[in-house]
C-alpha cells in the first residue's frame, strides 16, 4: 500500500502499544482529509518523524530473518512491516495494522483510536462529532 502524501510520527502509546502515524489535511495542496495509520501490538520499531510518503509492505523473508536476529523473543502472531523500500526507512513489528481517512478537523484527537486524547481540543469549542472512518486491516486474510 503507498501513500504518496506526507505521514508523521503522531503519537506512540507505550502502555497500550499502539504507533500512530497521521497525513494532515492541506486544502491548499488538495487534500481535505486527515489520514491516520496505526499499528496494534507494537512489540518493535524503527520510525523516522516524517515521511514525504510511505510505502508499507510486509518485510521480505530476509528481511524478516534479520529483524528476528535483531528483536528477541516470541513473536507469536506478530508480523514485520516496512515502510518504504528498505529496512533503514522503518520498520514496525505488530500484530497489525488499520488505516483510514476523514474529513475531521485536525483538531480531532484520533478518529482510529478515539479512546485516548492525544492532542487537546480546546475546551471553548463544541466536540467534533464522530466521524466516518474507512477501515482496513493489513494484510487482508480471505
Amino acid at each position: 500500500m503507498t501513500f504518496a502524501r506526507p505521514l508523521r510520527l503522531f503519537t506512540y502509546i507505550i502502555g497500550h502499544s499502539q504507533l500512530l502515524l497521521r497525513g494532515e489535511q492541506n486544502y491548499e495542496q488538495g487534500r481535505t482529509t486527515t489520514l491516520e495509520v496505526v499499528f496494534k501490538d507494537v512489540s518493535a520499531l524503527s520510525v523516522l518523524d516524517h515521511y514525504p510518503s510511505v510505502t508499507l509492505r510486509l518485510a521480505s523473508g530476509a528481511e524478516e530473518e534479520e529483524l528476528r536476529e535483531a528483536v528477541p523473543g516470541p513473536w507469536y502472531d506478530a508480523r514485520a512491516f516496512v515502510l518504504g523500500e528498505r529496512l533503514l526507512g522503518g520498520f514496525v513489528v505488530a500484530g497489525t495494522v488499520f488505516w483510514g481517512e476523514s474529513s475531521t478537523p485536525e483538531t480531532y484527537s484520533s478518529f482510529l483510536i478515539p479512546e485516548y486524547t492525544l492532542p487537546q481540543l480546546e475546551t471553548d469549542r463544541p466536540s467534533p462529532s464522530e466521524p466516518q472512518a474507512i477501515y482496513a486491516p493489513y494484510p487482508h486474510h480471505g
